[in-house]
C-alpha cells in the first residue's frame, strides 16, 4: 500500500479527541484518521447502493427495515460476543 502524504486542519477540540481515540486504540493519529475515513467512504457506498437499490425495487417497508435490523443487531451481537 502506498501512503500519500496530506495536510489537513482539524478544529482543537476534533484533534484532542481523534488523539485521545488513538491513543486508545494503540495507533497513530494519521492511522486513526485514516481508518475513520475508510469506515465513512464505505458508509456512504453502502448508502449510495441502497439508494440506486430503491430507485429500482422501492423503498423497503416499516417491517422489511425492522427485519433487517434485528437482523444486523443479531450478528452484530455475536460477533461482539465473539471478540468479548
Amino acid at each position: 500500500m502506498s501512503v500519500i502524504k496530506r495536510s489537513v486542519s482539524l478544529d482543537d477540540s476534533v484533534a484532542e479527541r481523534v488523539e485521545a481515540a488513538a491513543d486508545e486504540d494503540g495507533v497513530s493519529f494519521s492511522s486513526w484518521l485514516s481508518s475513520a475515513a475508510e469506515d465513512t467512504l464505505l458508509l456512504r457506498e453502502g448508502l449510495r447502493g441502497i439508494r440506486e437499490w430503491e430507485a429500482d425495487a422501492g423503498e423497503l417497508s416499516a417491517e422489511e427495515r425492522a427485519a433487517g435490523e434485528a437482523l444486523l443487531n443479531r450478528l452484530l451481537g455475536d460477533v461482539s460476543a465473539k471478540s468479548a
